[in-house]
C-alpha cells in the first residue's frame, strides 16, 4: 500500500487556491517527513516550479526528511507535454486520458479504437523517451463500459506502461464498487500495478481509497485537507492516519498538524475545528456519558491518544454533563466532591450553560463549583 500525494498538482487546481514556489517546496519537504510514498510535483510543460521541485527533492533523504518519496509529474496525452515531462527526469511519468464514452464523443471526436490507437502510441513515446516508468491515468473511469476499461488497460500495458491509475473523475463509486473494479482489472491485466485516484463529490473519497488499497491496490492518490478540484480528493491527512494507527503503516504522523496548517496558509483557507485528524477541537467534549467513559480510561471514547498529533483533550461541563463529569471536574481543580450535592451542582451547571448557550470556561466552571 502506498500513497500519492497530489496536492502540489490536483491540490492547486481548487479553485481559488494558488501556491507560491517557496510554499510548494515547503509543503514537499513536510511531504517527505511525512513519509508519503510519492509526490506529484505539478503538471509538465505549464508549471516551471516542477523543475526547481525534482531538484529539491532529490536532496530530502538523509538530511532529517526520512526517505525521499518518489516523484511524479502529470501530462496530457500530447507529444509537447510528454517531452517535456521526461525531460524532468522523475520516477514517474503519469499520463491522463479519458476513456467514458461521454468524453470520447463530446470531448476528444475518438472512437474507441481511435482511442486505444491515440493511447498506446503515447504510451510507447513516454516510454521510448528515456522515462523510467510511465503510469497511464484512466478518467471517468467510474462512467466507462467495464469491458473497455480492461481494454484499455491492457492496451496501456502492452505498449509499456508500469501502473493503471483508474480516476473516479466525479466521485461516483462507492466503496464496494472501487473494491470491486480494482479485484476485476488485476485479474483482468496481471503484470501491472493499480492506483485509484478517487474525488470526493459525496463525501468518499476517502473511504473509496481506503477501498482500493484494501482490495489490492498497491496506490492510492491523496492531497492534504483533500484539496481538489469541486470537493475535492481523499484527504491525505485521514488516508494516512489511518494507515497507521488501524493498520501500522511508518508514516509519521506527528508532523500531520504542520503539514496541513501549512496547507490551509498557503491556500487561504480555513481548517473546520472538527476536521477528522486535522481540526483543533475533535476530541472535547461535554456529554456525560462520553465524560464518564474518558475519566475511565480515554481509549473508551478515542481512537487515538490525541498527543500523537499534537492536539489537545477538553472536558468541560455544560447541559449535557452529568454528576460523573461534574466530579472529574472539581478533582481537576483541587477539590473534593465527596459529600457535595453533585446532583444539585449537576443541575446548577446545565442551566448556567443552556442560558449561555455554550459549554461553561473553566473560570466559570469553578467559580460556580467552589460555592
Amino acid at each position: 500500500m502506498k500513497i500519492i500525494d497530489s496536492t502540489l498538482r490536483e491540490g492547486e487546481q481548487c479553485f481559488g487556491v494558488y501556491l507560491t514556489p517557496d510554499a510548494k517546496a515547503n509543503i514537499l519537504t513536510r511531504l517527505a517527513a511525512l513519509g508519503v510514498d510519492e509526490v506529484e510535483l505539478g503538471i509538465a510543460g505549464r508549471d516551471a516550479s516542477v523543475a526547481g521541485l525534482v531538484e529539491l527533492a532529490r536532496g530530502l533523504g538523509g538530511r532529517g526528511h526520512g526517505v525521499r518519496p518518489e516523484l511524479s509529474v502529470w501530462a496530457a496525452c500530447r507529444e509537447d507535454t510528454i517531452l517535456a515531462g521526461a525531460a524532468l527526469n522523475t520516477d514517474w511519468l503519469h499520463l491522463g486520458l479519458p476513456v467514458s464514452a461521454a468524453h470520447m464523443e463530446k470531448r476528444l471526436g475518438l472512437s474507441p479504437d481511435a482511442l486505444l490507437a491515440h493511447l498506446a502510441r503515447h504510451v510507447a513515446l513516454a516510454c521510448a523517451s528515456g522515462q523510467a516508468r510511465v503510469s497511464l491515468g484512466l478518467e471517468d473511469a467510474s462512467r466507462a463500459d467495464p469491458e473497455f476499461l480492461v481494454r484499455a488497460a491492457l492496451a496501456g500495458r502492452d505498449a509499456g506502461a508500469s501502473r493503471v491509475r483508474l480516476s473516479d473523475t466525479v466521485g461516483l463509486w462507492h466503496p464496494l464498487e472501487v473494491a470491486e473494479v480494482v479485484g476485476r482489472l488485476k485479474a483482468a491485466v496481471p503484470g501491472v500495478a493499480v492506483g485509484v485516484h478517487c474525488h470526493n463529490d459525496f463525501g468518499l473519497g476517502t473511504a473509496n481509497a481506503l477501498a482500493g488499497l484494501m482490495a489490492g491496490a498497491e496506490y492510492a492518490d491523496a492531497s492534504v485537507l483533500g484539496l481538489g478540484e469541486r470537493a475535492g480528493l481523499a484527504a491525505l491527512e485521514e488516508l494516512t492516519a489511518y494507515l497507521h494507527f488501524r493498520l501500522g503503516l511508518p508514516y509519521r504522523v506527528e508532523v500531520l498538524p504542520g503539514l496541513c496548517r501549512t496547507v490551509a496558509d498557503a491556500a487561504k483557507i480555513e481548517i473546520p475545528p472538527r476536521k477528522p485528524v486535522a481540526g483543533s477541537a475533535q476530541f472535547s467534549c461535554e456529554t456525560g456519558l462520553h465524560v464518564h467513559g474518558l475519566t475511565r480510561d480515554p481509549s473508551l471514547f478515542e481512537p487515538y491518544d490525541p498527543a500523537k498529533l499534537g492536539l489537545s483533550r477538553l472536558v468541560a461541563l455544560g447541559k449535557k454533563s452529568g454528576r460523573a463529569a461534574v466530579a472529574a471536574k472539581m478533582a481537576e481543580f483541587g477539590m473534593d466532591p465527596a459529600g457535595r450535592d453533585l446532583e444539585g451542582i449537576t443541575r446548577k451547571v446545565r442551566a448556567k450553560s443552556e442560558r449561555l448557550g455554550r459549554p461553561l470556561t473553566d473560570d466559570e466552571a469553578r467559580d460556580l463549583l467552589s460555592r
